[in-house]
């Protein structure tokens, strides 16, 4: 059956049923609690690097994300590689890494260029290396090539604050690396979870709308209706029954008792 997809609140997220119970939601808690304790490292880190006091870090958010991303640049991203399986990539918006970098070397010329040097990059490993060792030891990782793959990850995005001005770190970890996580940590999905769904789903409400009749009016007719106006109409014979736009089968209405009652008919079973 075809469904239109309606569209969502910006601050609603789509729910991924695959992933109801699994242990990525695990993963992510556990990460997002890493995250909220070792921000203070990277700050003191940039304080050191940039030689001012006038250095924050912070969380924003931890959320699930569909890889592969579209807006990551490989030019802007620092690529961990997992000594088991995974991916972490750590990326910057390219102005801000160039600020945070010519305060780190002491430039004291703006750059007319956008570009990223070598510099601006070395920059950014070694940003990337401080935050990798929030999630796995130094020991764990090697530097690799930008390669985006496909699947559900988890992204994090940390609030860097440099005297007044703000840029956002982005980290984000492949399935791959996520199921390393998993493996290492010995953690195994919710055994109940499918059958919690199922029984929480027969209980939903739904509302079944059920077509007694339809006319068909030439334009002219229609526009020239006011109040009061007599349509005359036939009920239909094979009375469709939908829950939304979704058709579930169809019926004859009949009396019974002083009432009108909608008969099922066979169709039900062949809906379904």
């Amino acid at each position: 059956m075809d469904m239109q997809k309606a569209e969502l609140p910006i601050q609603v997220q789509t729910l991924n049923v695959e992933l109801l119970g699994k242990p990525i939601h695990i993963i992510r808690n556990k990460l997002e609690d890493l995250l909220t304790g070792s921000c203070q490292t990277l700050s003191l880190e940039l304080q050191s690097w940039l030689k001012t006091q006038h250095v924050t870090v912070t969380l924003q958010e931890v959320t699930l994300t569909e890889l592969p991303v579209s807006d990551m640049q490989a030019s802007s991203t620092s690529v961990l590689k997992h000594n088991e399986s995974g991916m972490l990539y750590v990326a910057m918006v390219p102005a801000m890494l160039m600020r945070l970098s010519d305060q780190f070397y002491g430039a004291d010329i703006e750059r007319s260029s956008d570009d990223l040097t070598n510099s601006d990059l070395r920059l950014l490993h070694r940003m990337a290396k401080c935050t990798s060792t929030w999630v796995a030891p130094s020991s764990a990782w090697q530097q690799h090539e930008f390669e985006m793959t496909a699947g559900v990850g988890i992204a994090a995005t940390l609030v860097i604050d440099v005297n007044g001005q703000q840029a956002l770190l982005k980290l984000t970890l492949d399935s791959a690396l996520i199921q390393t996580l998993i493996d290492e940590l010995e953690l195994d999905a919710n055994p109940h979870i499918a059958s919690d769904f199922c029984h929480a789903l027969q209980k939903t409400p739904v509302r079944l709308n059920v077509q007694l009749s339809k006319t068909i009016l030439p334009l002219t007719q229609v526009l020239e209706l006011k109040a009061n106006d007599i349509l005359p109409i036939e009920l239909l014979t094979q009375t469709p029954v939908h829950i939304g736009k979704e058709r579930l089968f169809t019926g004859r209405v009949a009396e019974q008792e002083g009432q009108l009652v909608l008969i099922i008919n066979d169709d039900k079973d062949t809906n379904r």
